[in-house]
């Protein structure tokens, strides 16, 4: 993941309940069938496209311990221009934590789900 939009969170939710959150919150938000690797903990999306821009995914899940796992985001947007696509830095450590917030309501809904 490009470290420059790379933000990690640990959350108190095994990795198997975050995956499913993570992709569920992708196809909420338009990202059609996002690509999963359950045994090495990652999920990536195709670009979305919207204008002049695109935007893709990647999220990795780290097993910490029994109840926690460390969460990596990375939203990697680029705009289209004469010389090609470039990548933008959209996304501030705010939107980011929002971002963690809504993986962590949707794993409780995964949780409530599995009862």
């Amino acid at each position: 993941m490009p470290a420059s939009t790379k933000n990690s969170k640990i959350l108190e939710f095994n990795e198997k309940i975050l995956l499913k959150a993570i992709v569920n919150i992708l196809k909420e938000r338009g990202f059609e069938d996002p690509k999963v690797n359950a045994d090495q903990g990652k999920v990536e999306t195709d670009y979305f496209v919207q204008g002049d821009f695109r935007t893709k995914v990647k999220a990795a899940v780290k097993k910490i311990s029994r109840k926690e796992s460390e969460v990596s985001l990375s939203v990697i947007t680029e705009q289209n221009s004469s010389a090609g696509w470039k990548e933008k830095q959209i996304l501030d450590k705010d939107q980011y934590d929002k971002f963690f917030d809504e993986i962590e309501l949707q794993a409780y809904r995964e949780l409530a789900k599995a009862e």
